[in-house]
């Protein structure tokens, strides 16, 4: 990859220094209302990604990554579609404590890459694979 091909990813930094500690501080917030399956407290953390990701969406459309946007926002829609789901019912089901888990593992693995420096390393990864496939000619 080039000199100005590197500069064009390292832009990505601060963007996924910013998800890396707003993501950290939700996820503390999920667990503590895991925890006490506090729906309120669920209801903001699902209320908190849907605003990170609108946060995040400028910088990640013009970097045309939009992935890590539509992941966070689906993880935050789907809470909060939870959340009324359950207060429709009225009590929180094994499937629901289930889905939670679920929905806090992925977004302990995404901040986990992004902390370990991985996902990162995958997105140059990926951009020179895409520069090296540019430059191959088609063959039909």
């Amino acid at each position: 990859m080039k000199a100005d091909g590197w500069k064009y990813m390292e832009k990505f930094l601060p963007i996924l220094d910013v998800i890396r500690v707003r993501l950290g501080e939700i996820l503390s917030k999920n667990k503590d209302g895991m925890a006490s399956w506090d729906l309120v407290k669920l209801r903001n953390v699902g209320d908190e990604l849907i605003k990170l990701s609108a946060d995040l969406y400028p910088q990640l459309f013009q970097m045309g990554h939009r992935i890590l946007y539509q992941s966070i926002r689906e993880a935050g829609l789907g809470i909060v579609w939870r959340i009324s789901l359950i207060d429709s019912c009225g009590e929180v089901k094994i499937e629901d404590k289930e889905y939670f888990e679920s929905v806090y593992e992925a977004l302990l693995n995404i901040h986990r890459k992004i902390e370990s420096g991985e996902y990162y390393r995958a997105l140059i990864e990926i951009a020179a694979k895409r520069k090296q496939d540019d430059k191959e000619p088609f063959i039909s």
